[in-house]
């Protein structure tokens, strides 16, 4: 590690965008694990930015913090583990495709209500 660059939580929150609250609270939440320096000061590298991009590319697709932490879980252990990654990316696809349906529909049924009221007008 001493060859790697190290961050501060300061830098680390400038780098990936997350406020030092959120920081910590992805720690809290086991999503984040930095190294402890001196005075026990969290540090963080270029892998842990590397790892928070994917934690916010899963969030953005629709992943829960809990389902991010089962996933990142399972990257952790390898690449025995892509077969069960691969399931829980296609349950979440399968999920967003209902959720996209459901939003169509909603989106379908509004444009009908606001014609049948210009009609009324």
């Amino acid at each position: 590690m001493s060859n790697k660059k190290l961050y501060s939580i300061g830098e680390f929150s400038k780098i990936t965008g997350l406020s030092p609250d959120t920081i910590r609270f992805y720690e809290k939440k086991g999503l984040i694990h930095p190294h402890r320096g001196p005075r026990q000061l969290r540090q963080y590298t270029d892998a842990q930015v590397d790892h928070v991009a994917l934690l916010l590319r899963l969030k953005a697709a629709g992943f829960t913090l809990d389902e991010i932490h089962i996933y990142t879980d399972y990257r952790g252990q390898g690449p025995e583990t892509i077969p069960t990654r691969l399931k829980l990316m296609g349950e979440k696809i399968e999920t967003l495709n209902k959720k996209q349906s459901d939003i169509k529909a909603s989106i379908k049924y509004l444009h009908e209500k606001m014609q049948f009221l210009r009609d009324q007008q």
